[in-house]
């Protein structure tokens, strides 16, 4: 063989051996870091489509299924979330969405969620509600020091890290026995309703709106703005008391009404009203 072509395939080898190496070295990197794949199962999909259907169910977040995955199936249906969403980080879509397209409900093998059945919106607001059943961000990828995101009954989302999931698991169980029979039935702690200027009242408001809210107690004081697009009275209830010693006031504007201004004062986190009603007036230019 000419020594040419003998050294030239010599080359080539090592060099398709490299190639070989630096591929499989790949691979093995992206199954470290990915290893269920990259996914885009993004938790503020699940949050957004629980307080939905909290909104619409008396506070309550889906229960009364065989499992509490079954449960989060509920969204399915009721609240239109996608089967790519629901399978979580762990589990292949094609399994999810057979079992949800077949009428049936998740089961813990067929999802990826940790979700915590029972919670309502009157629960203490560091309870946590939904997380990956693995340490992964929302990519797929190996969360940072084994972190995990975790969203609350309150809609709060924040990172648990690898080396406070223990305390965090222990904190978790010791909220759950100091629910109170209120908290476990989802009774809010202040009913509200809208009336208009006719005296009708109204469920949803379809526009945009602004909230005005302040809040006096003996330790400290606070005031902000709330805005959107539409509104549902329930969001005007008070699931839990805003401050356990003070008061919190509330006006509603929408269209071209504004409301009195609703106040209810707390002692020992007890209402001294249990319902208020938003009275809307037309503003007058």
């Amino acid at each position: 063989m000419n020594k040419r072509w003998y050294g030239l395939g010599k080359s080539l080898g090592i060099l398709a051996i490299l190639l070989g190496g630096s591929v499989a070295g790949i691979y093995f990197w992206h199954r470290h870091v990915y290893p269920y794949g990259q996914s885009h199962c993004c938790i503020l999909g699940v949050q957004f489509a629980l307080t939905d259907y909290a909104e619409a169910h008396g506070g309550r977040f889906p229960h009364g299924e065989s499992s509490p995955e079954a449960s989060l199936s509920l969204l399915y249906k009721e609240e239109g979330l996608d089967a790519n969403t629901l399978r979580g980080m762990t589990v292949p879509e094609k399994t999810t969405r057979a079992i949800l397209e077949s009428g049936h409900l998740l089961t813990p093998a067929t999802c990826g969620w940790h979700y915590v059945e029972g919670l309502t919106k009157s629960d203490d607001p560091r309870l946590a509600l939904l997380w990956c059943k693995e340490p992964l961000q929302h990519d797929g990828s190996r969360g940072k020091s084994g972190a995990r995101e975790v969203v609350r009954v309150d809609g709060d989302r924040s990172s648990v890290s690898g080396d406070q999931w223990t305390e965090f698991l222990k904190e978790q169980q010791q909220l759950m026995e100091k629910r109170s029979a209120s908290e476990i039935a989802g009774k809010p702690v202040v009913r509200a309703a809208v009336e208009l200027p006719d005296h009708t009242q109204i469920e949803t408001i379809e526009g945009y709106y602004v909230m005005d809210h302040s809040s006096h107690s003996k330790d400290s004081s606070g005031s902000g703005r709330g805005s959107g697009s539409s509104l549902k009275v329930s969001d005007l209830t008070w699931y839990r008391a805003p401050v356990q010693h003070g008061s919190e006031t509330r006006t509603l504007m929408f269209s071209n009404m504004t409301s009195d201004p609703v106040t209810v004062t707390f002692t020992n986190g007890v209402p001294d009203v249990r319902e208020v009603v938003f009275r809307m007036k037309e503003i007058r230019k």
